[in-house]
């Protein structure tokens, strides 16, 4: 093979990282953890604390990402890139006490043409969004990084006509092994 096939074959194989951001700590590169703080302080607002501030592999370009609810139309969600290597994940109060929950919203230290707004879609039980940002938009490196931000869980929660039907068929069973028992 030559050394030009080679080279070829090199550059062919490498592959964008994704990385997963979710309201509780959950961070990962790949496969692995990112660190964060919970307690973290807001570099650029410093009276805004405490926040969830995750540690990127890289530095990323300043802006927001702002995650909105299909319901609602408004941001339930924002993820504040810092541009020193941190994004912020803050979240709307809701019932689950998410470590990114916070009392306040974040404050917009940065320009509006610096922010991108994503519509949250409900898939494999969890809310969230896939960003795959271009030069200049919030969270870009040159290494071309994808987002999947997890804004919240969700429980499945069977349906009473599942559970009505679970409880009949037990019952069946359990009144068949009687039936047998007493003949």
């Amino acid at each position: 093979m030559s050394a030009g096939m080679l080279l070829f074959c090199s550059i062919g194989s490498i592959s964008a990282t994704t990385i997963t951001l979710d309201e509780n700590g959950h961070g990962t590169n790949g496969t692995t953890p990112l660190a964060f703080n919970p307690s973290g302080t807001n570099p650029v607002v410093p009276f805004q604390t405490p926040v969830l501030v995750y540690t990127l592999p890289f530095t990323g370009v300043a802006g927001n990402v702002l995650l909105i609810e299909p319901e609602s139309g408004i941001p339930g969600d924002v993820l504040q890139f810092n541009g020193d290597g941190t994004v912020i994940f803050y979240s709307k109060i809701d019932s689950d006490s998410a470590l990114a929950e916070r009392f306040s919203p974040p404050i917009f230290p940065f320009p509006v043409h610096n922010s991108v707004s994503l519509t949250e879609s409900v898939s494999a039980g969890t809310d969230g969004a896939f960003y795959t940002p271009t030069p200049g938009q919030p969270g870009y490196d040159s290494s071309a990084p994808t987002y999947h931000f997890i804004s919240d869980i969700i429980t499945a929660v069977p349906e009473p006509g599942s559970i009505s039907l679970l409880a009949l068929g037990g019952a069946a069973l359990l009144l068949g092994a009687l039936k047998r028992r007493t003949s």
